[in-house]
């Protein structure tokens, strides 16, 4: 479960992020624009540049498109691809050595969001002296290396957001180091660096964007602009994601599916999250269900217990992606869109149970669901008892 210090900083990041002024980012799109984004950082100047990737990329090919990219100018290129899941102090200081013993004046990050948080996290410490004073809410004082991301998933938005996420192995706690001067100056979103990634993956991601994009559209902070970007995720994501689920070399869906999670990852910065993340936070937490799968089984019992605060909303989604019936009521048009949910989770193949929840713990993972979820802009402070309600939904009978 959060420990209470990670859930505070989460809190305090969620109101605060939406009175920071966020960088400009240049954006490269399409299959190819790995090239693009090395063309770009060539012009900038830059000479030696730190890939900081995982080991699976390399040994697929797929950093060769950065160092190539980068050899066509003349530049050089490092590569740590030491990153693993859920990216720890001592990577960032790995990534650091590099830096420094090489003379780097540039980082990229290639791969989903333990890649990017660990690149954010060298970019910082390269510029501040270290990364263990940097976790917590802006408090990196000099502007950090030159970053630019290529993300290999399409999913956490992390390219985009102004939070990283970086472990402590000793005592297993999770740090938020939260600024505007970690974002990436620019990314590229290759659809060719995506056609590998297996179903499971490309369908976990997914509704993991998706989560992000709806709790978002129908959270209290809201606006024109907000929903704008989540819209126009969630409709890219009801229209592709099966689609790269059952083809993974279908460029056009992949491409849809990368820049759905780049929207998403926009509307997170002035929108934030809910109870979805809330409750899935916690499940994940105890019983090492990937984020994703645990946000795609709760996003339907919470939307679900939401209908009355949120339905106005979800029947505008249900009008969006194209599921509602003329003359339908609002409350019709949300239940459509709910129904909608559940039957693109079963066509994925998403869990919507877990036979890992064990009922003695149902109470402490209420609690501790409703203690984050306070810090959020939800639309619906939910009660013990209906949390109670969804977490036994989710147990395997």
């Amino acid at each position: 479960m959060q420990s209470a210090l990670n859930r505070a900083t989460t809190g305090v990041l969620s109101v605060i992020q939406r009175f920071l002024v966020l960088p400009n980012q240049i954006t490269f799109s399409g299959a190819g624009s790995t090239q693009q984004l090395c063309d770009h950082i060539h012009r900038l100047g830059h000479k030696k540049v730190l890939l900081i990737t995982d080991k699976i990329l390399v040994d697929l090919g797929l950093a060769n498109r950065v160092v190539e990219g980068m050899a066509g100018h003349g530049g050089e290129v490092v590569i740590y691809d030491g990153v693993l899941p859920d990216p720890t102090v001592a990577m960032v200081n790995d990534g650091l050595a590099l830096v420094k013993q090489h003379g780097c004046d540039a980082i990229v990050a290639m791969g989903g969001g333990s890649s990017i948080d660990t690149a954010k996290g060298v970019a910082s410490a390269a510029t501040n002296g270290g990364i263990e004073k940097l976790i917590g809410i802006l408090k990196v004082k000099q502007d950090a290396l030159p970053l630019f991301a290529i993300p290999t998933t399409s999913g956490t938005g992390s390219e985009v957001s102004i939070a990283a996420v970086i472990s402590d192995p000793e005592t297993h706690q999770k740090g938020v180091m939260a600024d505007p001067k970690i974002v990436p100056q620019a990314v590229a979103l290759d659809a060719e660096l995506l056609t590998g990634m297996p179903p499971s993956v490309t369908a976990s991601t997914g509704m993991d964007a998706l989560s992000h994009a709806i709790e978002t559209y129908i959270g209290r902070w809201s606006n024109n602009q907000v929903k704008s970007l989540s819209g126009t995720a969630i409709k890219l994501i009801f229209d592709y994601l099966p689609k790269a689920c059952e083809n993974g070399s279908d460029m056009q869906a992949r491409e849809s599916l990368a820049l759905a999670s780049y929207y998403a990852g926009l509307s997170l910065n002035d929108g934030g999250v809910g109870n979805v993340h809330a409750f899935a936070h916690q499940i994940g937490g105890q019983y090492k269900i990937p984020h994703g799968v645990a946000i795609s089984a709760v996003m339907p019992q919470v939307l679900q217990l939401s209908l009355k605060q949120a339905g106005a909303k979800l029947a505008e989604l249900a009008d969006l992606i194209g599921v509602a019936s003329a003359g339908d009521s609002e409350q019709v048009k949300a239940e459509e869109f709910i129904a909608a949910l559940r039957n693109l989770q079963q066509e994925i193949g998403m869990p919507m149970t877990f036979s890992q929840i064990q009922t003695q713990d149902i109470r402490g993972l209420v609690k501790e669901a409703l203690k984050e979820a306070v810090l959020y802009p939800v639309p619906y402070f939910m009660s013990y008892r209906e949390g109670e309600q969804l977490i036994r939904q989710l147990q395997e009978t």
